[in-house]
């Protein structure tokens, strides 16, 4: 069948998908996580013939990994990954000794029940690939890339339209896995050569399958949304002009990835190493691998001429390595992935254009990877245009939240590339050849980390107010829940169930499955005052007023879902004082095959046989344990809108501007 697209005619099978995602990285896996979840017909596609084995990113941040416990795979990070919760700052003193400064530890610690862990990109791909797995057919399409683009806009605005033309080729083997030193330069294999030694057992059959490639060898799709999640040079964004504004420093790094042979002391510590040339990076990781981000050259910024990568070796990364540390020794004889890299510190203007085209990670923001941030950005981009839209296609919520995407992503991008100016600042900073370095540099970098460390670890997303976020104000929580800010994640709490005594922490409890939740918090149920409050809301819920309309069953829900909202029930009394058949049967519903709902109903109270379960969470939350209060949770579990048990009317009206309500019935 042919078609002109681009002004070039074309033989190919035409199909069409409701969401095409290029790029299969953590950006575009969590984007098609959603894909899958919500039931939407989607297609992912990748350039590369297998998805990546070693190297590129492995830092993983305190919010990431919440988002993971509520996927359902942070126990495999925990199984492999390394935890890394303290620093030492090494830097010569007056005699230009390298002594050690530290172990430096964030304050916030444990505002997260998870931490700082290291496990390097291929392992998180491989468990979101098989986490999608479990909900759809949803594969990666692997050694395809996407060559011309057309878009309708006249069809922007019919949901039901097709407005997006991607021209698709299947690449040869050659093209879709390049040797280690591809043509930017960068690694894409380690330097020894991959073995059984360095691919897990799980990713093996891909490694040695290489591409599966489809037989077709040119086809053209018909989208009505595309996701564009394909890296720095994304193709997707220049489609659409859209450009990365910033620069580029002068300053070019090596990357390592070693078993390290060496008597440095704090080898297997976070860290970093300083000398008056420059400072290393050290990052302990899984396997025994260690990575070291080192300064290997300056590069004159009046050069019309690129960096080249290939000028730099892996030799002269170690010698860079082993002058810095100096006295100590360093060598090794692993190298698992090595590559060199220009920092560019860039962000795109827009992370959209229109309401059918959008992008992630990479493709809208660079910067160093030594803040440790850029796949945990990248994922939570894809996390939160992936639920938006996967909702909007499959009808359950309204289309203007599309708009929120930008808003609430492009600002965090821009506070990344603030971050990143400093902290890199302190890697580069250099003083004279006989001379030590700052004496304050260790006290500089920990003032830079303790300044950001809210954004950097998720503590604080800063969402603005919008359909999604119902602010009172953009300084001040809800007098209810003075902790609770709509447009911030709700803080995590061990808590115990009900019916069964167990243990659960919320970020597992409260499952990224499509499902926004009424969360009631419902105090001291022994008080009669408050127990009367919880029925009176329990007859709104359950429609048993009829001057009010309950705000369940009322929205369309994601295709295999009986509802769109589910009721999560938190009390503050003492476990033993209280029964589950205490409670309004709405929140504890019925099902004639599985029982009632033991999973719906928590206790905020210590449990003796674990300490991580103190029954602290109304005062972390700022919750009065006696009134008790209700907020609602976006399917991303940031808060959407938090008020009082009685304030029903407000919450059904910020339900009401975000779902799409089931039709009426016909009379």
């Amino acid at each position: 069948m042919g078609q002109t697209i681009a002004g070039e005619k074309v033989e190919a099978v035409e199909s069409q998908t409701d969401v095409l995602i290029i790029g299969a990285g953590p950006a575009g896996l969590m984007a098609a996580y959603w894909m899958a979840v919500c039931g939407v017909k989607a297609r992912i596609i990748d350039k590369r013939g297998t998805k990546v084995f070693t190297g590129q990113a492995d830092g993983l941040r305190p919010r990431t990994l919440e988002i993971f416990d509520s996927m359902g795979f942070q126990h495999r990070v925990i199984h492999e990954g390394h935890v890394a919760v303290e620093a030492n700052f090494w830097v010569p003193d007056e005699a230009g000794k390298l002594t050690r400064q530290g172990p430096h530890c964030s304050p916030k610690i444990n505002e997260s029940n998870h931490h700082n862990m290291l496990l390097n990109q291929g392992r998180i791909e491989r468990f979101l690939i098989d986490t999608i797995s479990k909900y759809s057919d949803l594969e990666v399409e692997r050694g395809i890339i996407a060559e011309s683009f057309e878009y309708d806009e006249k069809l922007e605005e019919d949901l039901d339209a097709y407005p997006i033309t991607v021209k698709l080729r299947t690449l040869s083997d050659e093209e879709a896995n390049p040797g280690h030193i591809s043509k930017d330069g960068s690694g894409s294999q380690p330097a020894n050569g991959q073995g059984r030694g360095s691919v897990l057992p799980d990713d093996w059959e891909e490694l040695i399958q290489k591409s599966r490639l489809r037989q077709t060898k040119t086809e053209i799709v018909k989208a009505k949304f595309i996701i564009g999640c394909d890296g720095a040079h994304s193709w997707t964004r220049k489609q659409v002009n859209i450009l990365l504004e910033g620069s580029s420093t002068e300053h070019i790094w090596g990357v390592i990835d070693v078993v390290p042979l060496s008597n440095f002391p704090d080898m297997r510590r976070l860290g970093t190493i300083t000398h008056s040339s420059g400072t290393i990076l050290v990052i302990p990781r899984e396997r025994r691998l260690v990575r070291l981000y080192v300064p290997v050259q300056i590069v004159d910024s009046t050069s019309a001429n690129r960096f080249d990568r290939s000028a730099i070796t892996l030799e002269m990364i170690k010698s860079r390595v082993q002058a810095i540390m100096s006295p100590y020794t360093f060598d090794f004889q692993i190298c698992d992935w090595w590559t060199a890299y220009q920092v560019g510190q860039r962000v795109a203007p827009a992370f959209n254009k229109g309401t059918r085209i959008f992008l992630a990670g990479d493709a809208v923001h660079t910067h160093s990877p030594k803040v440790g941030l850029g796949m945990n950005m990248s994922m939570q981009d894809g996390f939160n245009i992936g639920w938006k839209l996967a909702m909007v296609v499959v009808g359950a919520a309204n289309p203007a939240i599309l708009d929120t995407y930008n808003a609430e992503r492009h600002p965090l991008a821009e506070m990344l590339l603030e971050f990143d100016r400093l902290w890199s600042g302190e890697f580069t900073e250099t003083t004279d050849a006989d001379g030590p370095a700052a004496p304050d540099k260790a006290d500089r970098m920990v003032h830079v980390v303790e300044k950001y460390m809210d954004f950097a670890d998720g503590l604080r997303t800063y969402y603005p107010a919008s359909p999604l976020v119902w602010k009172v104000s953009e300084e001040e929580g809800p007098e209810a829940a003075r902790n609770l800010i709509p447009g911030e994640r709700f803080s995590p709490i061990k808590l115990r169930n009900q019916a069964e005594g167990n243990s659960k922490w919320t970020t597992r409890l409260l499952e990224s499955d499509g499902c926004y939740r009424i969360i009631v918090l419902a105090g001291d149920v022994r008080v009669e005052e408050q127990k009367k409050r919880v029925e009176a809301l329990g007859r709104f819920l359950s429609a048993e007023d009829k001057t009010m309309i309950s705000p369940l069953h009322r929205y369309v829900p994601i295709p295999g879902r009986k509802d769109q909202i589910e009721v999560i029930t938190i009390h503050s009394a003492p476990w033993k004082e209280v029964e589950f058949f205490d409670f309004p049967e709405i929140f504890r519903p019925f099902d004639p095959v599985m029982g009632w709902g033991y999973d719906d109903i928590w206790c905020d109270n210590s449990c003796t046989w674990d300490p991580h379960c103190g029954g602290q969470g109304y005062e972390k939350w700022g919750v009065d344990r006696t009134r008790g209060a209700m907020l609602v949770l976006r399917p991303d579990q940031y808060i959407g809108w938090v008020g009082e048990l009685e304030e029903v009317k407000d919450m059904t009206d910020y339900l009401d501007g975000v779902l799409i309500k089931m039709p009426t019935p016909e009379v």
